[in-house]
């Protein structure tokens, strides 16, 4: 019971942070009559997936650090999946900010704004973060 209502505690409070960090943009636009900076709304929604990605991750790091093991970096898992993810979730800032410079695949993924890609990679290269992190074989 006391294992349930761990999780169920857990599972309440990162449906309230999702819940209420979407709701700050909605409520930056509504209150500045959308003269809300466009590069912080974009830096916002860019950032917030990847913390929301690693507190999904959270619960099972810290049983980890509570066995008080050495660690390493999964350098492997976190250059095949996180550099990716890190760059599909950024994607965004990288083109608004280097204008003129082509990016691989950065075209077709702003064009595809209306589908998630973004905010999937920014869940995915959080929870990657702190994922990759791992025992050190001895």
């Amino acid at each position: 019971m006391k294992r349930f209502l761990m999780y169920f505690t857990c599972t309440i409070g990162i449906l309230t942070l999702i819940f209420l960090g979407y709701k700050v943009p909605i409520e930056m636009k509504e209150n500045l009559l959308f003269e809300a900076p466009v590069m912080l709304l974009t830096i916002y929604s860019t950032i917030f997936p990847i913390l929301i990605g690693m507190i999904l991750r959270l619960p099972a790091f810290i049983k980890e650090i509570k066995e008080k093991r050495k660690w390493s970096v999964d350098w492997v898992k976190l250059g095949a999946i996180g550099i990716p993810t890190l760059y599909i979730s950024q994607i965004f800032i990288l083109y608004f900010s280097l204008p003129g410079v082509s990016l691989p695949f950065g075209g077709v993924l702003i064009r595809s704004y209306d589908m998630p890609f973004s905010t999937i990679a920014g869940l995915i290269f959080g929870y990657i973060l702190l994922d990759s992190l791992k025992e050190k074989p001895n």
